[in-house]
C-alpha cells in the first residue's frame, strides 16, 4: 500500500527508535512483503496480497491486513525467544511493513478518498492512477533532495538478499523484487518534474514521524505483554 520509499524512511527512522543493530536484514524484511511476481494477466500478483499481507476483505468489501495473524505464525514469544538476531530482524521489519501499510491506508489512502470522493465515484482506476502517481513523484523528489539516504543505500548495498526467512516466496524473490526497484527510482529520480502535489511533502514528512512513533509503542507493548 504504501511506496516503497515511505516504507524505507519509516524503517529508519524505526532503526534509531528500536535500536535495531540488523539493519540491512530489518530494511530487507520492510521491503519483503511486496515482493510479489505479477501473474500472467497483469490482474495481480503470485503470491497474492491476502497471503502476503495477511489481508482479507471485510462486510463492507474493505481490505484489513491482520499483523495479529503474521505474529501467531512467525513472531510468537517462543519464536523470538529462540530465534537469532539476523531472523528477528527480518520478521520484525516484516511486521511493521504490514502495521506501515494499515497507517497509511488510515491516515492518507481514506482522506484522499474524502479529498477527492468525486473522482473516485466517477472513475475508480483514475482516481488511482492520479494519487498513486503524485506518491511516486513525491518519492523521486525526496530522493533527488537526499541523494545520501541511508535507508536506501543499505537496501541497495545489502549483500544477502536471499529468501531463508518464508516458504510462499522463492528463494530469489527479494533479489528480483529489489532490481525492480533500484531501476524503477533511479529512472524516476533522473526525470522527476518538480511540481505540486495534492499531498506535501510536510503532509508527508509528518506521517513518516508518527507511524514510527505509533509502531515503536506497538512494538514495545508487543514485547511488554511477553
Amino acid at each position: 500500500m504504501a511506496s516503497w520509499i515511505i516504507h524505507l524512511r519509516v524503517a529508519q527512522q524505526l532503526c534509531q527508535k528500536l535500536h535495531i543493530e540488523q539493519k540491512d536484514t530489518f530494511i530487507l524484511g520492510n521491503i519483503a512483503p511486496d515482493s510479489g511476481v505479477p501473474n500472467a494477466d497483469g490482474t495481480g500478483f503470485l503470491p497474492d496480497a491476502e497471503l502476503s499481507h495477511f489481508r482479507t476483505l471485510d462486510a463492507d468489501g474493505i481490505k484489513v491486513i491482520h499483523e495479529d495473524r503474521f505474529i501467531d505464525q512467525y513472531f510468537t514469544p517462543e519464536q523470538r525467544a529462540s530465534c537469532t538476531a539476523k531472523d528477528y530482524a527480518f520478521y520484525l521489519g516484516y511486521l511493521t511493513h504490514l502495521i506501515t501499510d494499515k497507517i497509511w491506508a488510515r491516515d492518507i489512502v481514506l482522506p484522499a478518498k474524502e479529498q477527492q470522493r468525486a473522482l473516485f465515484e466517477s472513475d475508480c482506476s483514475l482516481f488511482w492512477q492520479t494519487i498513486k502517481r503524485d506518491w511516486y513523484d513525491l518519492d523521486f523528489m525526496y530522493l533527488r533532495a537526499h541523494p545520501a539516504f541511508e535507508a536506501f543505500r543499505i537496501y541497495r548495498d545489502n549483500p544477502d538478499v536471499r529468501n531463508t526467512y518464508l516458504d510462499f516466496f522463492s528463494e530469489t524473490a527479494f533479489a528480483e523484487r529489489r532490481r525492480f526497484i533500484l531501476d524503477f527510482y533511479a529512472d524516476g529520480a533522473a526525470n522527476v518534474v518538480e511540481r505540486e502535489t495534492y499531498l506535501s511533502r510536510q503532509e508527508l514528512d509528518r506521517f513518516v514521524t508518527d507511524a514510527a512513533g505509533e509502531i515503536a509503542r506497538y512494538v514495545a507493548a508487543l514485547e511488554a505483554a511477553n
